[in-house]
């Protein structure tokens, strides 16, 4: 099995990786030679793909064929209404610009050899291939055999991403996104025989872009195999674009600096927007070792921004207050699209050029804005869903945030000026470093001092009445990007500590900066009276102020509980590592005593890092699930087990708000919801089964198993086995698993556990408890609603956690049912 064959001794895009180029903390990645971007792979023993866990959805989700190959409808996205008011006509617009004309330039891209004289499709293909493998190359040989979709395939996938996707993370302006102009149906071929370095030299690359937003559309409906083969064909179109690119700059000549200077002037918005789109595509599409690609990839995209120009070396002048009167165009600098950085640089704001140019211009500046908060916004997921350090840190986000959507989804110049155009960008324009300072430092004018009650209100859960008043109100989107940073700052603050020890003191220190902030960025989100938590937005102002609030309730579950260890774990897809780590972890909750249960090899276990655990050892915790547990006799709860309970009631909360508000997976699916719904609901899941076996491990011997069998709570409450606060949590769990139930039996004749035991292949829910059920129940829902592979993954890794709790709620009534 040959790997793709390329000349080694030159990247093909060495400018991307500069040194100090990188992001400061993305150095941890260690990115090989070999693995660097669109560069030739090491050998194929070291990186064989990870076969798919799920190769597509049941054959009842696939949509047939609605035309013939050749056929072209006139109007494909007439159907297609956006889950946001303004965007239905958009989608149809954007879409039907996608052509026959379109569809042949991305065949003419795609059957194109390599420029240095390899074959990128000549080599064998392991039985499955990985699309984010350095080496990866697309089966298909010549024009005639590349399978690329329908044009009404095309259109119908597109749209889906617009109206799907791009709702959740709007960075490209779809309004003006026109498919059929020259840059997407040239073919990718170099339009000039000496490239000009203030310009664009290659025509048709755009092509990838579409090929990106296609594969993404085409899992939102349903066609896993056409979307893995588009995302197969947009890694190729960027791989030629990058060739033709090295080719030019060869040709011209010219030492280091000249291909940097090249590089700058030269790399196209499109080209980091699709890398994006890829590398998104990669972390969610279910193959670990495409994941981890990805993850490499990550730092190339912030060097690939530096390298376009979206990331101003300098700060502003002031960054503790708001730029007055600042143009929203100054904050990004325009190499690479349409206007030279030294123009644009020199171009005023309010100069007598007409309203259709002046919209063009502000356009620009906003898309590539909006990009890079894209890449963060990426970088920041992939820290709360698996403790990678941040590919783009805080500190280095130097630019306004991002105007308001209504503004942003102008469809035309005219409406755009009627809201307000520039002056309205200007005097809304707020700086992300001193939106963020601003979150930081409330304690400073209003004193705080936390409170860890059990009934009091947080996140979702609170009123208006119950904020604190701000000045501050960021755009929709600026709210999504400042929630964020914020859970970025909790990193910083546990990795700031490093291997010391971690102490009641450094929590409360950390409670008392970081409550406040999302207290203070919640009445910020607040002051926006289109935001709502509800879906779909009451206002008709899209979803995306809704998708801030799971990442808010996640914020205050990680004041409490650190899930790093296991998120790592879950990364690696080792799922019995992480339910080890979850059952006896140190670090999930700091500067309490392990476990009562936990031995030394489980310790052992925790401490591990991006390795699976060894088999003995989790074979010995399992042994000390069974046997220690099953002989301890005390009925005082201890600091871990108090400090879980502070996690899981806002868990809890975080649960039975979604339920109320009819936003949770049974409600909707993943296409409605996004990633970070899954990752709410998943942690939450984790959280209060963990600590339900805590509790169960401790009183099972005397009450049974809890939501198991028949127990008075109040006599238990009465021997001090439980207090009022431990009560009131089991009985808010029921409620949400009782709800739960009935909205997944999907009104069925018969009862909801019935239902539910029956379509998870389980052989009665009501012989669980409430630790395995919830963890049981959530799986169910997120493997109904999955879009993306990797909400599956997220199932199965609940499903393993569940027998592990399942054996430690038996386990704890051992020794009574022997005496």
């Amino acid at each position: 099995m040959s790997g793709y064959s390329m000349d080694i001794s030159t990247p093909p895009f060495p400018e991307v990786f500069q040194p100090g180029q990188l992001s400061p903390k993305s150095m941890h990645a260690q990115i090989n030679p070999n693995e660097q971007f669109f560069s030739s792979p090491p050998p194929v023993s070291s990186h064989t793909p990870i076969p798919m866990t799920h190769n597509g959805l049941p054959n009842q989700y696939f949509h047939p064929p609605m035309v013939s190959q050749g056929e072209t409808p006139s109007n494909s996205a007439a159907s297609v209404s956006s889950s946001s008011n303004r965007q239905s006509s958009v989608t149809s617009l954007s879409t039907d610009s996608i052509t026959d004309a379109t569809r042949q330039a991305l065949l003419t891209s795609l059957s194109q050899p390599s420029i240095f004289g390899h074959n990128h499709l000549k080599t064998s293909q392991p039985p499955i291939s990985s699309p984010l493998l350095p080496g990866f190359t697309p089966r298909q040989q010549s024009m005639n055999n590349v399978s690329l979709p329908s044009t009404y395939d095309l259109q119908r996938y597109v749209a889906a991403y617009t109206k799907y996707f791009h709702p959740h993370l709007p960075f490209l302006h779809i309004p003006s996104l026109s498919f059929d102009s020259p840059e997407f149906t040239n073919n990718q071929r170099i339009s000039s025989p000496i490239a000009n370095f203030n310009q664009p030299s290659i025509a048709g690359g755009r092509g990838a872009l579409v090929l990106a937003m296609a594969a993404i559309g085409a899992f939102y409906e349903y066609e896993t195999v056409p979307s893995k083969e588009l995302f197969e064909m947009a890694k190729k179109m960027i791989q030629l674009y990058l060739e033709e690119r090295r080719k030019t700059e060869i040709n011209v000549g010219g030492g280091p600096a000249t291909r940097h200077e090249s590089s700058y002037h030269n790399t196209p918005l499109w080209l980091v927007q699709a890398m994006l789109l890829n590398v998104i595509y990669g972390h969610n599409c279910g193959d670990k070792t495409s994941a981890g690609i990805a993850s490499t990839h990550c730092a190339a995209l912030v060097s690939l921004a530096r390298s376009a120009g979206l990331m101003p070396s300098a700060p502003p002048s002031d960054e503790l207050s708001p730029p007055p009167h600042q143009s929203n165009s100054s904050d990004i600098q325009m190499g690479g699209d349409d206007v030279s950085p030294e123009v644009w640089k020199t171009q005023q704001p309010h100069a007598s050029i007409d309203i259709h140019g002046e919209w063009h211009n502000w356009r620009l500046a906003e898309e590539r804005k909006r990009t890079l908060y894209a890449i963060f916004i990426l970088s920041s997921l992939l820290v709360s869903a698996y403790n990678h350090a941040p590919a783009l840190m805080n500190s280095e986000i130097k630019i306004g945030l991002p105007c308001e959507e209504e503004l942003w989804a102008a469809e035309t110049a005219d409406v755009w000026n009627t809201l307000g155009g520039i002056q309205s960008a200007e005097q809304n324009l707020l700086s992300f470093p001193f939106a963020l300072k601003s979150l930081l430092t409330p304690n400073q004018r209003h004193p705080h001092s936390p409170s860890h009650h059990f009934d009091q209100p947080f996140g979702s859960g609170l009123k208006a009445e119950d904020l604190p008043k701000s000045q501050l109100r960021p755009s929709t989107f600026g709210c999504l990007i400042l929630i964020y940073s914020l859970h970025n700052h909790i990193w910083e603050i546990r990795q700031s500590y490093g291997s010391r020890p971690w102490t009641s003191r450094d929590n409360e220190a950390m409670h008392s900066r970081i409550e406040p902030a999302l207290k203070a960025w919640q009445a910020a989100w607040a002051n926006n009276p289109q935001h709502s938590n509800e879906r779909p937005n009451p206002h008709g102002a899209g979803s995306l102020s809704a998708d801030c609030i799971p990442l808010l309730d996640l914020a205050y579950i990680r004041l409490f509980a650190d899930l790093g260890k296991s998120k790592e774990a879950f990364f690696q897809r080792d799922w019995e590592g992480m339910a080890v780590e979850l059952a006896y972890g140190s670090d999930i909750v700091q500067h309490a005593e392990l476990s009562p249960t936990a031995s030394d090899d489980s310790a052992a276990v925790s401490s591990t890092n991006h390795i699976s655990p060894p088999l003995n050892h989790v074979a010995k915790a399992e042994e000390a699930e069974l046997s220690v547990s099953a002989t301890q006799g005390t009925t005082q709860c201890s600091k871990r087990e108090l400090q879980l309970r502070q996690a899981a009631s806002r868990a809890a909360n975080s649960l039975a708000m979604s339920d109320k508000l009819g936003v949770t997976f049974a409600d909707f699916d993943s296409r409605e919801l996004p990633l970070q719904s899954a990752l709410c609901a998943f942690d939450c899941a984790q959280i209060l089964a963990e600590w339900v076996a805590s509790v169960q491990q401790r009183v099972g011997r005397y009450l049974g198993i809890i939501g198991k069998d028949e127990i008075d709570f109040n006599k238990a409450t009465a021997i001090a086995l439980l207090n009022d606060e431990d009560c009131k949590l089991f009985q808010k769990i029921s409620s949400i698993l009782d709800s739960a139930e009935v909205k997944l039996a999907d009104n069925r004749s018969i009862s909801a556990t019935a239902a539910l035991s029956s379509a998870i292949g389980l052989p009665c829910m009501a012989d669980y408890g409430y630790g395995s059920r919830i963890l049981l129940i959530t799986a169910s829902m997120l493997e109904r609603a999955a879009v993306w592979p990797i909400t599956r993954e997220m199932a199965q890794s609940l499903e393993t956690q569940a027998a592990h709790v399942s054996k430690r709620e038996t386990s704890s009534i051992l020794s009574s049912h022997q005496a």
